[in-house]
C-alpha cells in the first residue's frame, strides 16, 4: 500500500508527498502535465522494489487521464 498526499499543484507539476506501507519515511514525486512524466525527488524510492515505482507511476498518469489530482489517494494491491 501507499499512500499519497498532494502538496501542491501549479497548472503544470502536481507534487505530491507518498508514503509505502507504515514506514515513518516519505518520498516525493512529482508529475508533470506538459512533459506527461513523473519524477521521484531524494532517494527514499529506491529502499523499495521496483514495483512499488511502477504503482506510483501508473495511478498518476491515470489521475492526468481523468483530470483528476486528489488531495489524498490511497494504492492498494494484494
Amino acid at each position: 500500500m501507499i499512500r499519497l498526499w498532494q502538496i501542491s499543484d501549479d497548472g503544470d507539476i502536481v507534487e505530491f508527498k507518498f508514503q509505502v506501507e507504515e514506514d515513518t519515511s516519505a518520498g516525493i514525486v512529482m508529475y508533470s502535465r506538459s512533459r506527461k512524466a513523473t519524477g521521484f525527488v531524494g532517494s527514499v524510492i529506491d529502499n523499495y522494489p521496483e514495483n512499488y515505482r511502477q504503482h506510483i507511476r501508473r495511478h498518476l498518469f491515470e489521475m492526468a487521464e481523468e483530470k483528476n489530482f486528489p488531495e489524498q489517494y490511497t494504492i492498494a494491491w494484494y
